[in-house]
């Protein structure tokens, strides 16, 4: 029984060692791609072959940001294998900033050397050992070329909106999908990659049953947010479609 409870540990230790075997030392940024699903990050690989992703920001289960990774390497705190076609999950994420690279990583994020201002390389098969003594500035060989990691902004916050008829008022994004509009209104929101929709409602009541009054359609640039403010009826009376324009009040 001993005996096959250290052949067991011994393949887990070897299938750990081959996700990294025969990793090419190149980026697969324009594989992955990053979206918000409620509270979640979702990372998903669009290539035909395996790769991996680490990530860091303000995550709600863990205390750790970005910097706070193993000693030497410590940009990026967390990382996964995506096989081809699939997608992994960062669970309660805000603020955040990631990287990938084509092949498998194990334990102790060998498979990748990260700087502290994120900008990474991407270390192929049998190169760990060179590349922990190489500097970023230092020349490197086309398949670990220094790569620059995306930084992903976050709509939460209170915002200024101001329609195309001159009106204004606060709309409040939380990071649990809740919402605030006018101070008032309570809403819900939720994000597709740079599109967000908000939908706000009258009272509390109407939020329970689903009754919206009215729907924002955004698109996030930075610290700005363009949109819509969809056409409704209320009572009765139609309110016509407005163009809309948000700033960031913090």
């Amino acid at each position: 029984m001993k005996h096959r409870y250290l052949l067991a540990l011994g393949l887990a230790f070897l299938a750990t060692g081959a996700s990294a075997a025969g990793n090419p030392g190149r980026s697969a940024m324009d594989c992955v791609s990053a979206s918000r699903d409620k509270q979640d990050i979702v990372f998903r690989n669009s290539c035909d072959y395996k790769v991996f992703v680490v990530w860091c920001g303000e995550q709600k289960y863990t205390k750790k940001r970005c910097g706070d990774g193993p000693a030497g390497n410590s940009f990026y705190t967390h990382s996964n294998n995506i096989e081809a076609g699939s997608s992994t999950r960062a669970s309660g994420m805000q603020e955040y900033r990631y990287a990938a690279c084509e092949g498998g990583i194990g334990f102790g994020k060998s498979e990748i050397k990260d700087s502290p201002d994120g900008s990474f390389q991407c270390v192929g098969a049998g190169a760990g050992k060179q590349a922990s003594t190489t500097k970023a500035e230092a020349s490197l060989p086309a398949s670990v070329a220094l790569q620059r990691p995306v930084a992903q902004s976050t709509p939460v916050g209170v915002w200024q909106v101001v329609t195309e008829a001159g009106e204004r008022a606060r709309l409040t994004l939380q990071g649990d999908g809740a919402a605030n509009y006018a101070d008032k209104y309570p809403a819900r929101w939720s994000r597709q990659g740079n599109r967000i929709t908000v939908i706000v409602y009258a009272n509390d009541g109407a939020m329970q049953s689903n009754r919206s009054a009215m729907t924002y359609e955004l698109e996030m640039a930075g610290s700005t947010m363009t949109g819509t403010k969809l056409a409704t009826r209320i009572n009765n009376q139609d309110f016509p479609a407005l163009a809309l324009t948000l700033s960031r009040l913090n």
